[in-house]
């Protein structure tokens, strides 16, 4: 079975998007459909190495961001070329894209795509993702034989979305446990992992934070906020300056993944204040060190973390958020208990079984 692997939205850099294609990509065989940085033509290509670039052409660039890359370029010409020259000696019998983004028009083969989220029809960043969500998502939706949900969560938005549930694969996101849990806290620091977009709730946060300054509460570490900054920015920081203690927090605009482990992993806990996520990363990222994890009573949370995360409720002010730092600080026992029940469920949603899986979908696809 020859699957292509539609490639044409990666864009190289940090985001959450493109370090999917980087974890997963090792594991599915066959040819890859992507943009030649420097032609700005479509290609295929058999090895694994990733455009380290974004392409040159400033319109083939926007289309990237705006996802309609496809657009720009003819993949089907790539197809024939490959064709021609023997690197494809048959045409795809399935073609699988990470992105939820079906190569339209194309013909002869099934497809799979993969729904992260559809965070914006409900949280929306933007009016170009607010529209890109309406307009294409559907179209995309369409035209694909098989969709992969990234948990239970997104299923059941796409299910009410008019998908049909027996369409959609469940594929949990996986991780790899590559260094020894941590097994003590060296700080009191708590960490998060979050853009300044609105469903992240980096305002939240802070009100957490300024609750946690003027209740009296014994809690002395730092907020640290690792995140790409963006319209939300300014607000932030006007909420900072009104902390009783400003310098408590941090807000960071990038970090290299080396530095991003080492925070990590000298942090007390890993917070996330999120209002709606497709899966939440960061909280695996924080398991697989052995650090425990203080999340939002949203249902995706639930789902995936129940056991091994504390939770918190949001719009209180604050108020349950500082009842769990509280209770981690008194029950001397319970940071070791979440942080080896954490490591527990990275060890069991490894990468190898999220490829397992992207592969079984895709063989039921060209089954169906």
């Amino acid at each position: 079975m020859t699957v292509l692997t539609n490639l044409l939205s990666y864009i190289p850099g940090a985001s959450g998007f493109s370090s999917y294609i980087r974890r997963v990509l090792p594991g599915i065989p066959g040819p890859r459909l992507l943009i030649d940085p420097e032609t700005n033509n479509c290609r295929c290509q058999l090895e694994n190495d990733l455009p380290q670039t974004a392409p040159t052409g400033r319109r083939l660039r926007l289309l990237q961001r705006l996802s309609l890359a496809q657009h720009g370029v003819d993949p089907r010409r790539a197809v024939d070329e490959a064709l021609r020259t023997g690197l494809l000696h048959d045409l795809p019998d399935v073609v699988y894209s990470p992105f939820c983004d079906a190569l339209l028009g194309w013909k002869g083969a099934p497809q799979v795509i993969t729904c992260h989220d559809l965070t914006p029809l409900y949280i929306s960043n933007s009016r170009k993702a607010t529209w890109r969500y309406r307009l294409w998502t559907p179209r995309h939706l369409k035209c694909a034989t098989r969709i992969i949900a990234i948990s239970q969560f997104v299923a059941d938005q796409l299910v009410s979305h008019g998908v049909r549930a027996n369409q959609v694969d469940i594929v949990l996101n996986g991780i790899a446990v590559e260094r020894s849990a941590v097994g003590t806290a060296t700080s009191e620091d708590i960490v998060i992992l979050a853009r300044h977009d609105r469903n992240k709730n980096v305002a939240g946060a802070i009100e957490a934070l300024n609750h946690l300054q003027t209740t009296g509460s014994a809690w002395r570490g730092r907020m640290i906020v690792v995140g790409r900054h963006g319209r939300q920015t300014d607000d932030l920081r006007r909420r900072q300056q009104l902390l009783p203690r400003p310098d408590a927090l941090v807000m960071v605009n990038h970090l290299s993944h080396d530095d991003l482990i080492e925070l990590i992993r000298g942090a007390w806990l890993l917070a996330s204040f999120s209002r709606m996520e497709g899966f939440d990363y960061p909280i695996m990222e924080a398991k697989a060190e052995g650090i425990p994890t203080l999340v939002s009573a949203i249902p995706v949370h639930r789902e995936l973390h129940h056991g091994s995360s504390l939770f918190f409720q949001l719009d209180d002010g604050g108020q349950s958020f500082a009842e769990a730092v509280e209770r981690l600080r008194v029950e001397q026992s319970l940071w070791g208990e979440l942080g080896a029940a954490g490591r527990s469920l990275a060890v069991k949603l490894s990468l190898e079984r999220q490829q397992a899986q992207i592969r079984e979908a895709i063989d039921a696809c060209r089954q169906s």
